[in-house]
């Protein structure tokens, strides 16, 4: 059997579709559900068995990955062997690339629309200067780039006036910075996003969420279809741009 190991940046979704959610069965009921880190969802595909759910392989490669009642992946046991790797995929691509960390992108995005409105009604000039905020080490939303002093006081105030926008900002570091380590795994390298060294004191040097947010805006058209405010496309790739411009690949497997 053949272990893709490309498996994890490249397993983004299909810009914004839905359908790449987790699918998770519990052993002891049979019952199988589907969970979404942002918003759940009713499931609308015909209840199936565990049985007819559990990890299925077409010419090596599996397909659909569930887990049981423990939290474990339910995988056949020629998988056996190379359960710490699936797992480490599975999970470091969940929370990187696939839900929690762009459902916390996209909830930041929906909040700082809010706020910007008013930022901008405040200080129009704004509109025009070269500037980003991020999260820094406390969990205060910071103004980056070149910004005066009261400019720079006044982004920050009314940035972390708004509770949502922190709390989202917050929730995208921590499972940012979590699904690094997951990827890198007891070897401490990787080829993707986890080569990068992101921590919590240099993590406001690195993340823009302005660019972020500027970059990987869906147009009208987008967002009426998908409900995302987000492109997960160019979201992953403007993520992947960010980490090459300012983050050091020191753990480059």
């Amino acid at each position: 059997m053949k272990i893709d190991a490309s498996a994890g940046q490249h397993l983004h979704a299909k810009n914004n579709q839905v359908n790449d959610e987790t699918r998770i069965t519990a052993s002891s009921s049979k019952k199988t559900f589907s969970v979404d880190s942002a918003t759940q969802f009713t499931n609308t595909e015909p209840t199936r068995s565990a049985e007819e759910l559990r990890a299925k392989s077409d010419d090596g490669k599996l397909t659909v990955i569930t887990y049981t009642s423990n939290g474990k992946l339910d995988l056949p046991a020629r998988f056996e062997e190379h359960r710490d790797l699936i797992e480490r995929v599975a999970n470091s691509t969940s929370k990187l690339y696939l839900h929690d960390t762009p459902a916390a992108a996209d909830r930041i995005a929906k909040e700082y629309e809010k706020v910007s409105a008013d930022l901008y009604e405040q200080r129009p000039q704004l509109k025009n200067q070269s500037w980003g905020f991020s999260v820094d080490g406390s969990g205060k939303l910071v103004a980056t780039g070149h910004l005066i002093r009261a400019d720079k006081q006044l982004v920050e105030e009314v940035l972390n006036s708004n509770d949502k926008l922190v709390s989202a900002a917050q929730d995208f570091k921590t499972n940012f910075l979590e699904g690094l380590e997951i990827e890198r795994g007891s070897s401490g390298t990787s080829q993707y996003w986890g080569k990068y060294d992101v921590n919590e004191d240099n993590f406001a040097e690195i993340i823009d969420f302005k660019e972020m947010i500027t970059q990987s805006r869906n147009n009208e058209i987008q967002r009426e279809k998908t409900g995302y405010l987000l492109n997960k496309w160019d979201w992953t790739f403007n993520i992947s741009d960010q980490l090459g411009a300012r983050a050091a690949p020191v753990f480059t497997k």
